[in-house]
């Protein structure tokens, strides 16, 4: 069986707010919400800092999530940078927003988690469960973490402080549908 979250060690980090190993039991939700996030059952519509908002589609019904994580402090965004401007030296990709997973270690190495523990989540469902974190909070969690795992930058993105949206850093943001493209206006007369 292939891994499917948390290919990246930034993916890894955000997949231990879920499946922590601390927990004392097994989270009975966990299995449910990673078949949402892999059957696409999770639509991320905004991803920023300190910012999530999500819908979860459930047999037709459809769930609003909004999940509020804490950013980081000035010190630790100011560490993050430094880091980031240092491997951006060394390797032009991170500019581009393919961040190596050995900035993860750095960042732990300084104490800067990539992801708050799930307990400073703070998060809206409409739903009627009782139990919190709800099984569309974990599988808007796993949707994240898939995202992160394609995007690295986006882990960093959502931890800074008044950081541009993480949608926005997204290639696919930038893309527009050829049959918009009127020829005559792209190429001239």
């Amino acid at each position: 069986m292939s891994t499917e979250f948390g290919v990246t060690a930034w993916g890894r980090a955000w997949l231990r707010t879920v499946e922590s190993t601390a927990a004392s039991a097994p989270n009975p939700a966990l299995p449910q919400a990673r078949s949402l996030a892999r059957n696409g059952a999770v639509h991320l519509a905004e991803v920023r800092a300190g910012r999530i908002r999500a819908e979860v589609t459930v047999r037709g019904k459809s769930f609003p999530v909004a999940l509020e994580v804490p950013v980081w402090t000035t010190k630790e965004a100011a560490a993050v940078r430094r880091l980031l401007d240092r491997a951006g030296a060394r390797d032009r990709r991170v500019s581009a927003g393919e961040l190596p997973d050995a900035l993860v270690a750095d960042l732990l190495a300084k104490d800067i988690a990539v992801a708050p523990p799930i307990a400073e989540h703070a998060a809206t469902c409409g739903c009627t469960g009782r139990r919190r974190p709800c099984v569309h909070h974990l599988a808007v969690l796993y949707g994240l973490v898939r995202k992160v795992d394609e995007e690295p930058a986006v882990a960093v993105a959502l931890r800074q402080n008044g950081g541009r949206s993480a949608e926005a850093a997204s290639p696919e943001s930038n893309w527009i549908v050829l049959t918009e493209v009127d020829p005559a206006g792209f190429y001239g007369d």
